[in-house]
């Protein structure tokens, strides 16, 4: 692979020793700094089984193994870190990402079928008690989320089936 050096703009004289050596720092930076796709598919399944294993060991980490999770690389704008789904069955998954910003935070996100068949409903789960109340409410409609009154009208605020 070939790189075009591109000397810092400073008041150093191009092609000059140092300015030819920051150049070489940039891209040098720039090759590290990315990964392959396959390499954010392959850490975003493994922090997703990292943070079951920590966040939710009586749960989910006895329900689904270390390879249950699908990764995915960053979208192209890079405003999205690395994700990973995992099936749970029935047409719910799980979502795991971590936060760009400072903190760097697992998210967790339980992704639910809409009970008019429409769409799907997106909720955070914020810990394993979160967890469970969540499942203890999707038992009463058979892993569906319901609608509160509106039987799936053009309220529906699910996001809809592609």
């Amino acid at each position: 692979m070939t790189e075009t050096l591109t000397p810092p703009t400073t008041d150093l004289a191009p092609g000059s020793p140092l300015a030819v050596l920051f150049g070489f720092a940039a891209v040098t930076a720039r090759l590290d700094s990315r990964l392959t796709a396959d390499e954010e598919r392959d850490s975003a399944e493994t922090a997703a089984a990292d943070h079951v294993y920590t966040a939710y060991p009586s749960t989910l980490d006895r329900a689904l193994d270390d390879d249950a999770w699908t990764g995915h690389p960053v979208l192209r704008d890079d405003a999205v870190q690395p994700s990973a789904v995992a099936h749970l069955d029935g047409g719910l998954w799980l979502h795991h990402t971590i936060t760009a910003d400072a903190d760097y935070r697992d998210v967790l996100t339980l992704i639910v079928p809409c009970a008019c068949g429409r769409g799907y409903v997106t909720t955070l789960v914020e810990d394993e008690d979160d967890l469970l109340d969540l499942l203890q409410e999707l038992r009463l409609t058979g892993g569906r989320s319901a609608h509160g009154g509106d039987a799936g009208g053009p309220h529906c605020a699910s996001a809809p089936v592609a």
